[in-house]
């Protein structure tokens, strides 16, 4: 999935998205829209998904989950993990 050249840093974070349970699929859907965004779990009962961002820059990282915190039906986001791959 990284898009990202050899001489730039690489960060990745991995996040809990809690939402509605009766909107997760119009969540799934806005985050997939994401190009750096992965969802690679779910529990469509409880309304959760665990997803990984991608970028070259760190704060792009914390605009991207404030992205994701202000879709219709998600309540939070958590960060779970961050990940900083230095070139």
């Amino acid at each position: 999935m990284s898009q990202f050249s050899e001489n730039e840093n690489w960060y990745v974070c991995s996040i809990v998205v809690q939402a509605r349970p009766e909107k997760l699929e119009q969540v799934k859907a806005e985050i997939l829209a994401i190009p750096t965004a992965e969802i690679h779990g779910e529990k469509p009962e409880e309304g959760k998904l665990v997803v990984t961002l991608e970028s070259n820059h760190q704060l792009a990282l914390a605009d991207l989950m404030d992205e994701i915190k202000d879709i219709s039906g998600v309540i939070v986001v958590s960060l779970i993990s961050n990940y900083l791959d230095e070139k």
